[in-house]
């Protein structure tokens, strides 16, 4: 019996066949990501009217569970601007049985029911049986069941303030197409994971195609659809946890550190860090690293560098700060450090590059049909000078490439520009700013949080006054500071697999009070999360997610160095423009760096 699984997906992006699909195991990790064509005959929204293109995203978020998302969007629409931006839907799997050698396997999903026009509504019950024919030859057995009514929101995209408001039944047997109404069930015959023969009931009709993966990623697949028309798809997979090829080699397959790196190799990982210090006698190595977002990277790299100097302590630092001491031992370990342990100079100017690097900024709505996409998209040059122990200014410049989001005017302009100190006491940790921050806000803000990073519970806080800002032609436009925000949290780390719940809740920027639910999965590299929101203004519900920027660094010397930014930071919310639980940024947020330095996430990239 073959575990991996084939890289074909079904219509709506999940792992299956053509129309229906499976309850195959996904790999923790695994993300596809694609586009299905659904031809007229066929078409779910505008059925015999319009094609229509369906864009999708599926990531194993955790080991049994995955989360879909799709977008179906109408081909060649009569009536422009009376579509929208299309379909949005969110699905959720859950596998509540494994396959084995003597049962199938059996999963479960579900259409998130706070959509407004969900087609590919997926309300259904699968089993899935794989046999092995012959040498390589596999035969996966999929059948299930569709329920015949699903719920959804009798909502207008202009009203969308309340996900859980004028909620449905909705029977498919009213609707043009029925999908996954009823039994269904199919099989693919395949050799291995590179290419196969489908053929399935999709509850309506008849349908059976052909698929072939390429460079173990890329598959691209074809159908007839009840031996009348053709659709067609592909789709790009890959993992989120192993780590990049050429750190690997860094350690040997027992987590343990490889030999040190030959003296090139060493001056040029060595160029890598900034603030460097090495104590020989408390065999400690202290440095400061911002070109990964993931500090494992750096403290691989260091090991390179410092492999035969005897040290067994690893101090990263963030703005000359010490965050504690790290062994990487088969298992890395963590310790506070004590008062002034690590001696490092205050004034940091002369100790750090001069760093210069790209970041994009991206804010947008979805769903007006008037107009589908409004989007406010920026790059800036930015830069950082370390002027005292903990204390930076950040500053740049802002290019602006497309608004349709509000009137401003698009002209080049400062970047934001702020101090912020940071403070690291043991396991209390401070982060306070002032200046112009990102989402147009100028002013204050101090954040706290207690946090072990050896332990499961976070607790903290952040408060702030600013105000309304904006650079105009003509000069910079000011508002009052009379927006206070007020946000107090607890987060308890589950060790499998690097999950953390977050519950929030307090005033936000709007003056609207509530709270939030949050779900983060940290992978190696990247971190997505899901969360649901409700405070006075409406309830809502979406994901975000962070990843890194390539290509990292694109030019460095001994003293200056360019590169693009250690992350993008992006999230989705299904409602917008009612100002439910808005916040503004201030470079980074002190939860999310300091849970990329607990021993957990760096522990699940030891081999």
């Amino acid at each position: 019996m073959s575990l991996s699984g084939q890289a074909q997906t079904n219509i709506s992006g999940k792992p299956g066949l053509i129309y229906i699909p499976s309850a195959q195991q996904t790999g923790d990790g695994a993300f596809q990501f694609g586009y299905h064509y659904n031809p007229v005959r066929y078409g779910f929204r505008y059925n015999r009217r319009n094609s229509e293109g369906i864009y999708f995203a599926n990531l194993t978020l955790l080991p049994r569970l995955e989360i879909n998302v799709n977008l179906l969007r109408i081909n060649n629409e009569k009536q422009r601007g009376k579509k929208g931006i299309g379909d949005r839907q969110l699905d959720i799997k859950y596998l509540l049985l494994k396959e084995t050698p003597k049962r199938p396997s059996l999963a479960v999903i579900l259409s998130a029911p706070f959509g407004i026009d969900n087609s590919l509504a997926t309300n259904a019950l699968v089993a899935g049986k794989t046999f092995r024919l012959g040498n390589n030859l596999y035969a996966d057995i999929t059948a299930g069941f569709g329920s015949p009514i699903y719920i959804q929101r009798d909502e207008s995209e202009k009203s969308n303030y309340n996900i859980f408001n004028s909620l449905e039944i909705i029977h498919k047997k009213d609707l043009a197409y029925r999908y996954l109404s009823g039994p269904f069930g199919g099989f693919n015959v395949r050799f291995d994971n590179k290419a196969g023969f489908m053929a399935e009931w999709d509850s309506q009709h008849f349908n059976a195609g052909i698929y072939t993966t390429l460079f173990k990623r890329w598959t691209v697949q074809a159908a007839v659809l009840n031996f009348d028309q053709v659709t067609f798809g592909t789709s790009y997979a890959v993992n989120m946890l192993p780590l990049p090829r050429r750190v690997r080699a860094y350690q040997d397959p027992k987590g343990n550190n490889m030999e040190a790196a030959a003296p090139s190799e060493k001056e040029k990982l060595r160029n890598n860090f900034e603030n460097l210090h090495v104590d020989s006698t408390a065999r400690k190595v202290a440095y400061e690293q911002r070109l990964y977002r993931n500090p494992y990277i750096g403290m691989l790299e260091m090991q390179r560098v410092s492999g035969d100097s005897g040290v067994k302590e690893y101090v990263p630092m963030f703005q000359g700060v010490p965050l504690g001491a790290y062994r990487m031992d088969q298992k890395i370990s963590y310790r506070t450090l004590a008062k002034d342990e690590v001696q490092v100079p205050r004034f940091l100017l002369n100790k750090y590059k001069l760093d210069f690097w790209l970041q994009p900024v991206f804010a947008a709505n979805f769903g007006y049909r008037e107009k589908t996409l409004q989007s406010n998209t920026s790059l800036l040059l930015q830069t950082q000078f370390y002027l005292w122990k903990g204390l930076a200014l950040n500053a740049g410049v802002l290019f602006p490439v497309t608004n349709d989001l509000d009137n401003r005017p698009k002209i080049i302009r400062p970047a934001p520009i702020f101090l912020n100190q940071f403070l690291a006491f043991g396991k209390h940790f401070v982060s306070a700013s002032a200046g112009y921050f990102y989402n147009d806000q100028y002013g204050v803000n101090v954040q706290y949080r207690h946090h072990d990073l050896s332990g499961p519970w976070s607790f903290g806080f952040e408060g702030g006054l600013t105000g309304l800002y904006y650079y105009t032609k003509t000069g910079i436009y000011y508002e009052n500071m009379n927006n206070l925000l007020l946000v107090a949290d607890a987060a308890y780390r589950l060790s499998r697999p690097d999950l953390t719940v977050k519950l929030s809740g307090g005033r936000y920027l709007a003056g609207d009070e509530g709270a939030r639910l949050d779900l983060i999965r940290q992978f190696t590299n990247a971190e997505v999360g899901l969360y649901v929101m409700k405070t006075n203004n409406g309830t809502t519900a979406g994901f975000n997610f962070a990843i890194p920027i390539p290509p990292g660094k694109i030019a460095q010397g001994k003293k200056v160095r360019f590169r693009t930014g250690e992350e993008f930071r992006w999230e989705y919310s299904y409602t917008r423009g009612f100002r439910i639980g808005e916040r503004y940024r201030t470079g980074y947020q002190l939860d999310q760096k300091l849970r990329q330095y607990h021993t957990e996430y760096l522990n699940k990239q030891r081999p």
